[in-house]
Formats: C-alpha cells, structure tokens, sequence
C-alpha cells in the first residue's frame, strides 16, 4: 500500500466523498482536502431527494437514465442512508394532465417504473394533496441526508486507509510539479503544507473553476444558485412533484420531521454566500401550495441558498443547462494528471466518481477495476474525525 499511487482529493462533497470510496477501494492511497466542514457547500444545502430521473426524463433523458441507474445502486449499497419512500407527480389543472402522456411515455424510454394512481388514491395514500387534483403517477424517488451519506462514503474510504483532512483549504495547485499547497484554517500553526501526488482531482463542486484556475486551468463550470425553504411540518410521506416540465418551486420534500420546499434557479457569478432573494420565497409558496394547500399554515424553519455546479454550456441557461456531468483531464492544458469533475448531482456522485477514477487509473497505467457498484457502504455511525 505505501508505494501505490498517492490521489488528492479536493472536495469532500458528496462527489469527493464517493472519489475517495472508490479510489480507495481501487488500492490508491487517498488525502482527502476539504476547506470546512464535510458537505458544507452545495451538497449540504441540496434538496436531499433521492432522483428516480423521472424529473428529467421528458428535458434530459441522459440525465434521467444515469439518475435511475444510481438510485437502484444506491439502494443496494446504502440501504440504511435511504428513506424509500417513492414520490408522486401531481396534476392538478388541465396542463398538468396533457402533460401527462409526454411524461409517461418519457418515463418508460429511460426505464423508470411508473404507476398511475387516480385522485381518489393519491388523496388515500397523501391526505393533504390538493384534494382539486386530477392525477397522479407514482414513480421510485426517494430520501437521502446528505451529511450521512458523505460519511457513509468517506468512513467507507477511511477503512481502506483514505485520510481526510477538513478545514484544510487548497491555496495553491502546480500541475507541473503535481503539488497541492494547502493552509490548516484551524490551527495555529499557519505555513502553508505541500503535498505531492501521482493524480490530483478538483471535486470542489461549484468552486471546482476558481481551484482549477489556481494551477492556470480552465474548468467549464456554470454555478446555478436555487433557493428553498424549510417549514416545520411534514406534510406528505412522499416526495411530492408538480407533473409539468421542471420548474421553480414544484418540489416538496419530506425530510424527518420537516418539509423542503423549493427549488428556484438563477445564474451567479461568485457560488458562495448567496442571499435568498424575498421574492423567491413567496413564489416557492405560491408554487408549492398548488401541491398541498396547507403548506402555508406551517411555520418557516428557515431559507437557504446554495449553488449548483452546473456544466457550462454555450447558449444554455438556467432550467434549460444539462444536470449531466463531465470529468475533465486537462491533458490539453498541459496537465494530465489533474482532473476536474463538472455537474451531477448528489444521486449520480457514486457514477462520476466511478468514471473519473477510470481515467485516472488508465493515466496511471494501472488496471484495477471499480467495485463500488456492489460494495456495500459503511454506516455513517463508523465514521471518525480525524
């Protein structure tokens, strides 16, 4: 194990995690760099749902397929991170219902179990649906906590001998050197370290073009902030969806005792420290209550904003960008060694891991194989702070 290959991991969001799972596995040493805490950024604010890829199967079939294959991966290996609770798509007017066929139809061509339940069981099986809907179609969403689900991954990774350093934030990255120079935000002692590895990989999320841009990279990432809210209540037992093309707010997720409700999407230019613009908190309401009235009669926990790492896409903007995913080897840019890992979602961060780790295993010459799809994970109770 001391003379295999050494991988730096930058990032330890639900896409890093997974990487250092999966080159762990693989029989690499892994360091893992986080600048915070684990899935302090994106993967910490997300929406927490578990995609059966039917959200994106009529816009973004691609995306819907890798979603469903993931999700049943994912039941396998993390049966104890999961709440299997299956969603709905709700009609509630006409346009939902001639929405309807496009939509099953979709479903179907990416393989994505669907059931149709009329208003009368929908109304059985969720109490507090708009009792003016018209339809509804059970797909297999889920429910994740994406904190736990790092560590899953991650206690998973430490097993094998990965170590992961948080609050340790990347100020330097020299490709030709394959150096990484990092400061300890926490400690007193502030001299930048340096480490020197065989692979580096850039899975900073949203950050993922400022870390690139530290070594003269260019990583094409286009940060979509979405706002969501949390309400005190739970008010359905499923993942609820508005059966229309994707939009702001038509989301309702049950997570413990609460609710999320969300989300919104507009481009920024900086993806940390994003204000929740007041607008887009009546507008999720107005949204979400087509869904379940009763939404407004619970309390408001809180709001929040985060950015997603959206692939850049030239002439593509907002609910219209791919949530697909790309790893990057910058061997154009003079750097093979470094990867850079674009897009995806918390559902599919098991598969970008899986194929970054190929690339850089065929970088290296080397020719272990990925295990990940079958390895079961640890619970996220094993994991130990370093």
């Amino acid at each position: 194990m001391k003379d295999a290959p050494l991988a730096v991991v930058i990032g330890a969001g639900s896409t890093g995690a997974a990487l250092a799972h999966d080159l762990a596995l693989r029989g690499l040493r892994v360091i893992v760099l986080e600048r915070a805490g684990i899935a302090s950024g994106s993967t910490g604010h997300n929406q927490a749902q578990l995609h059966s890829g039917a959200r994106y199967a009529v816009v973004d079939q691609n995306s819907a397929k890798e979603c469903i294959q993931e999700n049943w991966i994912l039941r396998q290996i993390l049966p104890q991170g999961l709440e299997l609770n299956d969603g709905l798509f709700v009609a509630v007017d006409e346009a939902g219902l001639a929405y309807r066929p496009r939509f099953l139809q979709a479903c179907t061509e990416c393989a994505i179990p669907w059931r149709e339940l009329s208003a009368a069981q929908a109304l059985q099986m969720e109490p507090l649906l708009n009792p003016g809907l018209i339809t509804a179609v059970q797909i297999p969403d889920g429910v994740f906590d994406p904190y736990r689900l790092c560590l899953s991954f991650l206690a998973s990774a430490c097993q094998r001998g990965a170590q992961v350093h948080t609050f340790c934030e990347v100020i330097g990255l020299d490709p030709a050197l394959m150096q990484v120079t990092y400061c300890q935000r926490r400690a007193l002692q502030t001299a930048p370290v340096r480490l020197r590895a065989d692979v580096i990989f850039n899975a900073a999320g949203p950050w993922v073009g400022q870390v690139a841009a530290l070594g003269g990279l260019l990583a094409p990432v286009s940060p979509s902030a979405g706002a969501m809210l949390t309400i005190d209540r739970r008010v359905s037992q499923r993942v609820l969806n508005l059966l229309a093309p994707p939009g702001d707010g038509d989301i309702i997720v049950p997570q413990r005792t609460t609710s999320i409700l969300g989300t919104t999407s507009w481009e920024v230019s900086q993806p940390g420290d994003i204000p929740v613009p007041p607008e887009h908190i009546e507008s999720i309401y107005r949204v979400a209550e087509q869904l379940v009235p009763a939404v407004r009669q619970a309390h408001m926990r809180g709001a929040m904003a985060a950015a997603r790492p959206l692939l850049a896409v030239e002439g593509a903007q907002g609910r219209s960008v791919t949530r697909a995913f790309a790893c990057y080897q910058h061997s154009s840019q003079g750097a093979p060694g470094v990867f850079s890992l674009v897009g995806g979602k918390t559902s599919t961060a098991r598969l970008m891991a899986e194929q970054a780790a190929d690339l850089a295993c065929a970088y290296l010459g080397i020719t272990p194989t990925c295990q990940t799809r079958t390895t079961p994970l640890a619970s996220y109770r094993k994991w130990v702070s370093a």
